[in-house]
Order: C-alpha cells, then sequence, then structure tokens
C-alpha cells in the first residue's frame, strides 16, 4: 500500500499571504483566504512517499554500519518556487549502542528547485545490540517564497538482526600445571549463523610455547601460517540460516631453542588469543593456564647488587659519595618481598628512591645501617633501589677494604648478588708495591659485571 501525502496551496489574492500549519495540514490560520485539499500523486506540490507507513524501513546486523536513503521529498510548487528543505529525525527511541544520521539534521538545510526530486540519506552504526525493531520519527520544514510549512513525514523503520555468534571453550587439560612440563590441550571454537547465509573467516593465533597437534572443522576450510615462533589459523566456513560449525583444535607445549620443556617460568599463558570472526570485528574470550613455579616458587628470583657510581679506590680521610642499586625481577608467582641490606658502619645513608614499594632504615649498635625494602611484584615484574651513600672519609695506615653495602637478602629465601667493598690507601702508597690500581671513579656505563647472579634488568 503506498499513502501519498500532497499539499495544494492556493492563494486567493495575489498579494502576500503567511501561512502556519500543523505537520497533517488539518488547521490553519491566515491573513488572506486559503484553501487546502489533498491531491492525486500526479498534482502534488509538496511530497514525499511511503511505504506500508513508512518511510524506509531499514535491516541491519548488530556489530554493523549502513548507509540508506532516507526520505525523497518532490518540488512542484505553483509559480516554479525553489524549497528549502530541513529534517529533525529523532533517535530517542533508538537504544545505547546505536547511532543514526539523517542529513540536514546538523542545520544543513537542502533547496529543491522547481520540480525537483531529491533523496536525503542516512547511516547508522550498530555496536553489540540484541535484535529489535525502533521507529525513528521525522519532521520536515519547508519553506518558500511565500510561505512555510512543518510535516510530519512517514517515521522510519530500524530493524537490528542478531549477528553471527562465536564462542570458544577448553574441550581437555590442564588449566594449572608446573614448569617444564609437558601438557596438551583441546579447546573448540564455534560459530553459529542466525541470519542470511553467509561464508565467515574465523582467525585465531597460538603462541610460540605450543606446537598445533591436530585441527578438525566440521565444516569449512583451514590455513595454518607460521610468524616467528606463533601459528596463525584461518577458518572459512559457509553457513546458512540458522546453521552452526566447529573446530577442535588440539595443541601442545614444546621444546624451546636450548632444549628446554615449555613452560620454562612460572606464571599465566595464553592458550591462544581470542577467535575473530574478522567479517564483524567480534572476538571471543582466550583461554589462559598457569604454570606453577618448580620446587620453591616463592623464591624464583633475580636479584643484582649493582655499583652505580663513586670511587672504588679511596685516599684515606677523604670525603665521598656512593650510588648503589638493588634490582628486583620476580620470575616466579606474584607475591610480597621483604630485602634487607645493610651499609656499611664506614657510611651514612643519605638518601633512598624505590620504583615501587616502601623503604625503612635502622642503624645497629655495630654503626651499619640495616635498609628494609617491602614491595609487591606480579610475575616477571623488575623493581629497583636506589641508594645514596656518604662518608666524611676513613682513616688507615694500610691497605684496606671497607663494605660499602652488603648481600641483599629476600625473607624466607637465600641472599643474592655480591656485597661491595671500597678499597682505602694510606696518602702516597697506592700504586707501589702489590697495591691495586689508580683509583677512579665508575660511571653508569662502565659498571662492573654481579659476579654473582644474572642481569636481571633491561
Amino acid at each position: 500500500m503506498r499513502g501519498i501525502i500532497a499539499v495544494l496551496i492556493t492563494i486567493a489574492l495575489a498579494s502576500l499571504v503567511i501561512v502556519s500549519s500543523s505537520g497533517t495540514f488539518v488547521s490553519f490560520e491566515a491573513t488572506r483566504e486559503v484553501k487546502v485539499q489533498v491531491v492525486p500523486h500526479e498534482q502534488e506540490y509538496l511530497g514525499f512517499d511511503c511505504e506500508d507507513g513508512y518511510a524506509a524501513v531499514i535491516e541491519v546486523n548488530k556489530n554493523s554500519e549502513l548507509d540508506f536513503d532516507a526520505l525523497t521529498i518532490r518540488n512542484y510548487l505553483n509559480d516554479r518556487k525553489d524549497v528549502t528543505i530541513t529534517l529533525y529525525p529523532d533517535y530517542s527511541g533508538l537504544p545505547a549502542g546505536v547511532t543514526m544520521f539523517i542529513e540536514t539534521e546538523d542545520g544543513a538545510s537542502r533547496t529543491l528547485a522547481s520540480e525537483e526530486e531529491y533523496t536525503f540519506f542516512g547511516n547508522v552504526t550498530v555496536g553489540d545490540v540484541g535484535p529489535g525493531e525502533y521507529i525513528v520519527p521525522v519532521d520536515m520544514y519547508a519553506t518558500w517564497n511565500g510561505g512555510d510549512a512543518s510535516i510530519s513525514t512517514c517515521p522510519i523503520k530500524l530493524i537490528i538482526k542478531g549477528g553471527p555468534t562465536i564462542e570458544k571453550e577448553l574441550l581437555s587439560g590442564p588449566l594449572e600445571i608446573p614448569t617444564h612440563t609437558y601438557a596438551e590441550w583441546t579447546f573448540r571454537i564455534t560459530v553459529t549463523n542466525p541470519g542470511e547465509e553467509q561464508t565467515l573467516t574465523i582467525k585465531d593465533v597460538i603462541p610460540g610455547e605450543f606446537e598445533i597437534g591436530s585441527i578438525d572443522p566440521s565444516a569449512g576450510t583451514y590455513t595454518v601460517t607460521q610468524t616467528g615462533a606463533a601459528h596463525h589459523i584461518t577458518w572459512e566456513v559457509h553457513l546458512g540460516a540458522g546453521e552452526s560449525a566447529h573446530m577442535n583444535v588440539t595443541i601442545y607445549t614444546k621444546l624451546n631453542p636450548a632444549g628446554k620443556q615449555e613452560f620454562t617460568s612460572c606464571g599465566d599463558y595464553i592458550l591462544n588469543e581470542g577467535a575473530e570472526l574478522v567479517e564483524y570485528g567480534i572476538t571471543s574470550e582466550s583461554i589462559t593456564v598457569h604454570a606453577t613455579c618448580e620446587g620453591d616458587g616463592d623464591c624464583d628470583l633475580c636479584i643484582m647488587n649493582r655499583w652505580i657510581s663513586g670511587a672504588r679506590h679511596l685516599p684515606r680521610d677523604t670525603p665521598a659519595n656512593y650510588h648503589t642499586r638493588i634490582v628486583v625481577k620476580n620470575r616466579g608467582d606474584e607475591r610480597d618481598l621483604v630485602v634487607t641490606q645493610y651499609i656499611g658502619s664506614q657510611f651514612t645513608l643519605t638518601n633512598y628512591i624505590p620504583t615501587r614499594g616502601t623503604v625503612s632504615t635502622e642503624v645497629m649498635p655495630n654503626g651499619e645501617t640495616r635498609v628494609t625494602w617491602t614491595l609487591h611484584l606480579a610475575h616477571n615484574e623488575v623493581a629497583k633501589l636506589n641508594l645514596y651513600e656518604h662518608t666524611d672519609g676513613i682513616h688507615t695506615n694500610s691497605h684496606k677494604y671497607v663494605m660499602l653495602v652488603s648481600t641483599p637478602c629476600v625473607a624466607g629465601c637465600e641472599c643474592h648478588g655480591c656485597a661491595k667493598y671500597v678499597h682505602v690507601y694510606p696518602c702516597g702508597c697506592h700504586g707501589s708495591g702489590d697495591g691495586p690500581e689508580v683509583p677512579d671513579v665508575y660511571e653508569v656505563a662502565e659498571i662492573e659485571s654481579d659476579c654473582c647472579t644474572e642481569a636481571c634488568e633491561g
């Protein structure tokens, strides 16, 4: 059924007539005699078409975007007059996650010449919104030389269809395993198409810690490409309305390049990234497993005691400043740490700067200063504690090694990293006999390697 709305305005006198009307043209007020009637389509002066009561019916899938023809207007006013049209759509009935735009809503009106026809465009973007039908009323305001009119046009109907869905589930395999232990898992990707028949593309990535044992799709075809150590799976499947398909993937932990069984350190590992439904930008949940540390996982730490600056060789009774640093990397499970280190009795702690956590200090009866560093580290997180020390001078009559900082210790674990010592020598004696080399100040780029542990930074 096609409904036709038109307006015929007959002016009884040649003088100016000002017309004001409602959107349905039921009643009018004017300063001169006005005659209004509905005329057939071929005689209309201002008109637009409605089909089954709607200016446009739009069907769109969720998580998609669509351009559409919103409304077509025709100008057949008397005296070959131009008419300027502005549309005012009402989006208040649309749900959150839906954005619609109809031309001229921003105030940029459109002028139609005599006998011109123009179709106003629209755009709709739908996010993750459930299926449903929504009505968008549209008012049209028209002005021309000698009159104006406000008309309620037929509304626009928006139909949101349920788009395809993608899910991932773990069929077999542990969610927690010890490090350096072989394991395998099978997971399933399921795709459902509630809408029209179509071909879908699904992509997934298997990280480098795993090898693929088998891939078994219920329909469609797949390819596997390798980028670095990771495997990229692409699955294409054609589904009719209401059809579903699944693909089972079996993976297992592999040996790393050093010949050690993954996982080589504890923590969380993603079995595979979220499977993506490419055409719709929809991604499923990923599957994560946890590797527990062998033995005492709480002590799987890398600790380094670093000399940053200050004279390694110091003449007696000479003031000097020093900068040392503790570096801690947690290679085990997330945990709280308490790190203790002592500043030598010949030195005063002047400042401390941790990258995380809190620090407390205490001067001991033997003159040393105990530094206690409390912090929380997740798996593979690194933290640093910068310590600044000063001496007013150390008196000695012979070569002497004086402790600057002790080996750091972690409560409940062992002590790691080398203690640091300053060589103090009598004036005029350095370089004679079996004395050490000439004193030097070590810059950051010239830090000596730590003799007791691997490098933790970087």
